[in-house]
């Protein structure tokens, strides 16, 4: 630590020569507040472009600054009302937070989540397609890859505990989905085709597909086309995210109407009649 110290105080040394570090229009940068950076773990040549990309920035926003402050008319400078609505506007949305995470029942019964699932069926259709089953990806040049081609549509435990096995030993990457998972998310990254290869599951349970010098291997057990209700299994954690957020909202507007109405009675809120 003391190095570094030492390190740091040298190369301010180095680069300024007093307090005084640079200059924009009226506005001045010391030294004392580059130093605040506090660079360390850097090299000498690192820490001073660290520094003089920071000093640019400072420059940037002083000189458009006094440029915005130059150039718009006295109204359009005036911020004070937008601030203070801003500022009103913050401090109810926080204590509407605190009020709500106070009071928020997190509790939801599997008899909601179904009640949900089935009176909103057109919040859960699924726009990409969903499967179970066998993700595989192996190398061209593979010695096991016609063992694994051989075996990865089986349905049988046995084959599948060596698939399990050889994909272990000689694939790039391989996975089992044994929950719902999206087509997109599990080709994620492999140039693959999603839409090729979902007009390929909506008509047969596998894919073997050639793609720059790999064989890609998908094998499903279950299928979910894209544009049909996702399964409720699948959509479990989005019920719940819906559930909660129409509880917050009726927090908040019990909220709103239990203070409105105790400001009429106590006469801290008064309509005056014309």
């Amino acid at each position: 630590m003391l190095v570094a110290a030492i390190s740091s105080c040298r190369l301010y040394d180095s680069l300024f020569k007093g307090d005084v570090v640079a200059r924009a229009g009226r506005d001045v940068l010391y030294r004392s507040d580059v130093e605040a950076l506090n660079i360390t773990g850097f090299s000498p040549e690192d820490s001073a472009r660290i520094v003089e990309r920071y000093i640019v920035s400072w420059a940037k926003s002083r000189l458009l600054l006094d440029m915005a402050q130059s150039q718009l008319s006295k109204a359009d400078r005036d911020v004070e009302a937008q601030l203070e609505e801003y500022r009103q506007q913050l401090l109810v949305y926080r204590y509407e937070q605190q009020y709500v995470e106070q009071r928020l029942d997190t509790a939801v019964t599997d008899q909601e989540y179904m009640d949900f699932y089935e009176a909103n069926p057109a919040s859960f259709v699924t726009h990409v397609p969903l499967m179970k089953g066998w993700y595989i990806k192996v190398s061209d040049d593979s010695p096991n890859l016609n063992p694994i081609k051989s075996i990865y549509r089986s349905r049988v435990e046995e084959d599948r505990d060596r698939l399990g096995q050889l994909c272990y030993t000689s694939a790039e990457k391989y996975y089992f989905f044994e929950d719902w998972v999206g087509l997109d998310a599990v080709v994620e990254g492999t140039g693959l085709d999603v839409q090729e290869l979902a007009r390929v599951l909506d008509n047969r349970s596998f894919i073997e597909k050639n793609f720059l010098g790999y064989t890609y291997l998908i094998s499903v057990d279950d299928y979910v086309p894209a544009g049909s209700l996702a399964p409720y299994e699948y959509c479990r954690e989005r019920i719940r995210n819906h559930i909660l957020n129409r509880r917050k909202q009726e927090l908040i507007a019990s909220l709103e109407r239990n203070l409105l109405n105790d400001a009429i009675v106590s006469e801290k809120f008064v309509i005056y009649s014309r």
